[in-house]
């Protein structure tokens, strides 16, 4: 997946801020009720959201804070989004991000999965908000922040670590265990469901909601 040329007319510019936002059609993909998802979003701020049972759809966005708007554009073109379906599982990964002269910007990623599919994101600096999904859980993030919100009543293990940072559960009650100094470790056995929570950030802060 590619940005199309013609996304500079719809740029929508916050005049505080100065900021233009790029936006792509959002991109389907037709899974069953056994397929795995996999995801990889090297920067940038992701989001994972409940969608219908037979569909996972990504949305991209770039928002860039910046006076050259045709140098957001040249950046934003370059990203490609590569997909493959093999052995029931369905792997994106979003590539081609501008390492260098990238100040100002952002990527925004949001990922509908199907709420009970089992999901593993890969994702290397950023932000990350997982919300309403039921099946296995995998995330391993490099560096910033990630706050998961899962159903209490369909997991049964949930284990949360960082290396530099802190790692909370959060709806466990007595049932939770911690320790750590300058990581942490924190995790949670006393679900009746059937689904496991992993969730790892090298540093920053790692959260999960139990709801």
């Amino acid at each position: 997946m590619k940005f199309a040329p013609t996304l500079a007319a719809a740029l929508l510019v916050a005049a505080p801020l100065q900021a233009a936002v790029l936006e792509t059609e959002a991109h389907t993909f037709p899974v069953s009720k056994n397929h795995r998802v996999r995801i990889e979003f090297p920067v940038g701020e992701l989001r994972v959201v409940p969608s219908d049972g037979s569909h996972v759809r990504f949305e991209l966005r770039v928002r860039c804070r910046s006076h050259n708007e045709a140098r957001c554009e040249e950046l934003a073109n370059r990203l490609r989004l590569d997909s493959d379906d093999k052995g029931g599982t369905l792997h994106l990964k979003l590539d081609n991000y501008p390492k260098w002269n990238n100040k100002g910007f952002t990527v925004m990623g949001v990922l509908h999965v199907p709420p009970a599919l089992a999901l593993k994101v890969e994702m290397g600096v950023g932000q990350l908000e997982v919300t309403g999904l039921e099946g296995d859980l995998d995330v391993d993030l490099g560096v910033g922040e990630a706050d998961i919100r899962t159903s209490r009543t369909r997991a049964h293990h949930v284990s949360v670590d960082t290396g530099i940072g802190d790692a909370t559960i959060r709806g466990g009650g007595s049932g939770t265990e911690r320790h750590g100094f300058i990581g942490s470790h924190a995790s949670w056995s006393a679900g009746p469901g059937r689904a496991s929570v992993k969730l790892h950030v090298g540093v920053g802060d790692a959260t999960v909601r139990l709801d």
